[in-house]
């Protein structure tokens, strides 16, 4: 061999080896300085996140603590009984003793499924129906809303139990009402004393 063929060879190898580093390693290389450098910035972006949230950390529990307590404030206002059955026994009960106070007369209370809920509150509902004139009625709508327990009327239908009743006899009126009142559910195995 030559020492012409030898250069031959050699500038041939360079060529090679230039070119596998131009098109193979080079861009390789390229693509892992930016995918490094993206990743590095939302390490930063993150890390800034963690710090502001870190400092906002005596914020996050002065809301909780008022959050605790305006549950707490609310306790009284719920119905009693942690499971759904308890929560309808004592709605029905909150019923009976407003029409009872108001002169009416409760036929009968029937349970209606709902699955609404905010975390450990849960909504139940009723349907009522009951008897009375227009002032045991308006009394009895009055104690629902403005009683101690926070329930609502969702839906109520009053028709005259007898239109063709004469002007002697005293209007009895049909009232039909869906009531929905919120209690507390039990707390759920595994939760930790402090959450909600």
């Amino acid at each position: 061999m030559t020492a012409r063929d030898r250069r031959a060879l050699l500038f041939g190898g360079a060529m090679v080896l230039g070119a596998v580093v131009a098109l193979r390693v080079a861009p390789w290389g390229i693509a892992r300085s930016v995918a490094a450098k993206r990743e590095l910035h939302e390490r930063a972006s993150l890390l800034s996140r963690a710090r502001a949230d870190l400092a906002d950390a005596p914020l996050l529990r002065d809301s909780a603590g008022v959050l605790t307590r305006a549950v707490v404030s609310l306790a009284p206002k719920l119905l009693s009984g942690d499971t759904p059955v308890e929560a309808l026994a004592d709605l029905s009960g909150w019923l009976t003793l407003a029409a009872s106070r108001n002169q009416a007369k409760v036929e009968r209370t029937d349970q209606l499924t709902d699955s609404l809920a905010a975390g450990r509150l849960r909504r139940v509902r009723v349907r009522a129906a009951l008897e009375s004139d227009i002032r045991g009625v308006t009394g009895f709508l009055r104690a629902i809303e403005l009683g101690d327990a926070v329930l609502s009327i969702e839906e109520a239908r009053i028709v005259t139990a007898d239109p063709s009743a004469g002007e002697q006899m005293p209007e009895i009126l049909r009232v039909e009402v869906t009531v929905t009142g919120w209690f507390l559910a039990q707390r759920e195995k595994g939760k930790e004393k402090g959450e909600l």
